[in-house]
């Protein structure tokens, strides 16, 4: 049993370090991140609306007017041929694994945030007065094929959600020409997928590097004396695989890589020593929290200490802290979100985390995943709009798949979903052994955020292959 649930903790730490949300293992409660202190951020304060006051109608999120509301006066909704669609509702489906027996409750907050979403925005009226009908579909980490096809059968999309065996069921969902909006995904198969969008990015062939290109700026003379770590487990493997080809291009010298091992460590001085002894200053770390300061601390016993670690958005997690204590120094972990602690500085973070309050208080809503999914909700609702009162999927799709420039309402860092590349907008986070801060030396060029197309590594090699529509014997014609 600790085999299976380590190796599911390192696929969902995956999707956030692919992901910048950095997505997995960031399934992590309001009560496991750090609220920090505003006064360490540097960045500025975007424009936006929502939460703060103003004169948000009941249907607006942040920069976005009137996602949700009723249908125009006069207008009468169609009741088209889609499979999921009626004059008064649009029947959707969010999946992911809370009902996994070895860690029970994986991945909550993809629901909490799908449930809080369909509130307000039925509370709202709907989409064009469409009331969202929300199923909750549990894979429980070994049923994603099972939901899927349930899904294929009743569902006019999937939303805001995501799984971490999501390799099991993507033939089956084009085979049924279901289109998705995910949180986020994990493996080669769903990370490539066609007919989804994804509102951040996760492609095979870019990974954001921002992390890497701030510490080589910081510490020019490490990046001779480098190495990379990860879980042996194959998801998290391809990324740092992926993080070793994007070192490359920035000249960092791989002195050392290892992969530990996903059913968990008796002890981590091997490494702490094999560390030491290659000289190494800098670690590109792939994997979750609570294992990084298992090597941290065995680096301090031996009294060894590197100049810098980066680490992914999963990272943003007060356990980090607290179970590393003074040995957490120099970790710097990138996101493409507004931090939690600047939410009274950013309006529309401060709606989400207002919303959660109002409809579900209990749920996770201090969760990188969370935010991931809202943004889905976001860029579905919207993409929705638009086909006013003939909704189908193909006009959703079209909608969603033509967007390039995305900010969840202003939650989070400008995406380009239409590519589907990695973003280059990203803010720096730094933990120490008393909480996260943005460092004084991030400089930001818009908002809370630094863009530079150098934030993207594009990268040339074999990450694994996408399911496609052909895989499924279909072609984009058949989407109706």
């Amino acid at each position: 049993m600790l085999h299976a649930v380590t190796k599911t903790y390192r696929y969902v730490a995956l999707a956030v370090v692919a992901i910048l949300a950095v997505c997995a293992a960031c399934t992590r409660s309001k009560d496991d991140v750090s609220t920090g202190d505003s006064s360490t951020t540097t960045a500025s304060t975007p424009a936006g609306s929502g939460g703060g006051g103003g004169e948000a109608g009941p249907g607006d999120f942040g920069t976005l007017k009137g996602v949700c509301g009723p249908a125009p006066s006069g207008e009468k909704n169609s009741t088209p041929d889609t499979q999921g669609v009626t004059a008064d509702s649009i029947k959707v489906g969010a999946i992911s694994d809370p009902g996994f027996a070895g860690r029970p409750g994986l991945n909550q907050e993809l629901f909490d945030a799908s449930t809080v979403f369909t509130k307000w925005c039925n509370d709202a009226g709907g989409i064009n007065g469409r009331k969202l009908d929300l199923t909750l579909r549990d894979a429980a980490l070994t049923e994603y094929k099972q939901r899927i096809t349930e899904s294929c059968a009743e569902d006019f999309a999937l939303v805001g959600g995501g799984a971490v065996f999501d390799d099991t069921g993507q033939l089956e969902r084009l085979q049924c020409m279901e289109p998705a909006i995910p949180a986020y995904v994990v493996t080669s198969q769903a990370r490539g997928a066609d007919l989804q969008v994804q509102p951040l990015p996760n492609a095979l062939d870019s990974i954001s590097d921002a992390a890497m290109v701030y510490v080589k700026k910081k510490f020019p003379d490490s990046i001779d004396h480098v190495g990379y770590m990860t879980g042996n487990v194959p998801a998290t493997v391809t990324v740092d695989k992926q993080n070793q080809e994007a070192g490359k291009q920035l000249g960092f010298k791989n002195v050392y890589q290892a992969q530990y091992n996903a059913a968990g460590e008796t002890s981590w001085t091997p490494f702490a020593q094999a560390i030491q002894s290659k000289g190494v200053e800098g670690l590109a770390w792939t994997g979750e929290p609570e294992n990084l300061d298992l090597l941290l601390k065995a680096l301090a016993d031996i009294g060894y200490q590197l100049k810098w670690v980066t680490a992914a958005a999963n990272h943003y997690d007060q356990r980090l802290i607290d179970l590393g204590g003074s040995a957490v120094k120099n970790v710097f972990i990138q996101s493409a979100f507004v931090p939690f602690f600047d939410a009274s500085k950013n309006p529309p973070t401060q709606q989400y985390l207002d919303l959660f309050k109002k409809y579900d208080p209990k749920g996770k809503a201090q969760a990188l995943l969370a935010l991931q999914s809202w943004s889905a909700w976001l860029l579905f609702a919207t993409s929705a709009k638009k086909c006013g009162a003939d909704l189908t999927r193909k006009c959703m799709y079209d909608n969603a798949k033509s967007v390039s420039d995305w900010t969840g309402g202003g939650i989070h860092a400008k995406t380009d979903p239409k590519s589907n590349d990695a973003t280059e907008c990203t803010t720096m986070l730094e933990a120490t052994s008393t909480g996260f801060e943005v460092p004084k030396d991030f400089k930001t060029t818009d908002g809370f955020f630094a863009c530079d197309p150098k934030y993207v590594a594009h990268l040339t090699g074999n990450y694994g292959k996408g399911t496609t529509l052909a895989d499924a014997g279909k072609t984009l014609a058949d989407l109706k």
